[in-house]
């Protein structure tokens, strides 16, 4: 049978809301946070002539990311690369329909490949390093390679994200520092906005509360510690990342590993 959907496994995504009376502590904080993202997304758009888009995940940092854009640039495109079968947590799934619905302009791309029929032609990576060359080869071609495609065919010429580096790991923090919230990237001449760069996990949610935006119920377990990288990603594998699973998503554990039963050996 064909793997087309978590339906498949009778598993069905679900959304919740912001609680705006848990965020009252933080209204003036989060003020001062808005104050300086809208500057930088304000500088990203007279850096592009307004010719930007939003990078989202449907987790809870770039939802943030691409809801503060939205104050000024409501009609600007929002970009996510749909990786596939299992790629996609479905909580996150049904906030994108829920989102879409709503109205949002998303823009979907697919890759050549998806990373379930990717680890069917190449096996699971079992790097502990999320730098490996498997790693970066997979990196590639489902997400670099159809968002260089994207870029040229819109014209693109920069985009805001929910990079952020505080309690994240160093490669994010030494991006910030050394670049800023703002920068111009040599490489492919994109301007790169990170307008919750210095934001804390707190702050994030604080946010989310306080305008009660809708978000995947998954966080609900732990809105700190939860992430939302792929369900059958394999990155830092050795790290413990399938343990968390099986203790976090048993559903989704199972899911995982009868499709790729050679995972059963990291829990």
């Amino acid at each position: 049978m064909s793997i087309v959907s978590w339906a498949d496994y009778g598993i069905t995504g679900e959304v919740t809301v912001g609680r705006p009376a848990a965020a009252s502590p933080y209204k003036r904080q989060i003020q001062r946070r808005i104050d300086k993202a809208l500057s930088d997304i304000d500088r990203l758009a007279v850096s592009t002539d307004g010719h930007f888009y939003s990078a989202i995940s449907f987790g809870a940092d770039s939802l943030v990311a691409d809801h503060l854009m939205r104050r000024y640039y409501p009609d600007h495109p929002a970009m996510w690369v749909n990786q596939g079968p299992l790629a996609e947590w479905p909580d996150c799934l049904a906030l994108k329909d829920q989102m879409v619905a709503n109205g949002l302009p998303l823009v979907e791309l697919t890759p050549d490949v998806t990373l379930y029929d990717w680890y069917r032609l190449h096996g699971i990576p079992t790097s502990s390093a999320m730098d490996s060359k498997d790693d970066k080869e997979l990196n590639e071609a489902l997400m670099y390679a159809p968002i260089r495609r994207f870029q040229e065919s819109s014209a693109a010429r920069g985009y805001l994200w929910g990079l952020r580096y505080d309690g994240e790991g160093n490669h994010r923090r030494i991006l910030i520092q050394s670049r800023g919230t703002l920068y111009h990237r040599k490489t492919d001449g994109q301007y790169v906005c990170s307008p919750v760069g210095h934001w804390s996990k707190h702050e994030i949610w604080a946010y989310i509360d306080l305008f009660a935006l809708p978000y995947a119920k998954m966080y609900d377990i732990d809105r700190l510690e939860i992430r939302n990288g792929p369900p059958i990603g394999t990155s830092a594998l050795n790290m413990g990342r399938i343990v968390k699973l099986k203790h976090n998503f048993p559903h989704i554990w199972r899911v995982a590993v009868s499709e790729f039963p050679e995972l059963q050996r990291y829990t």
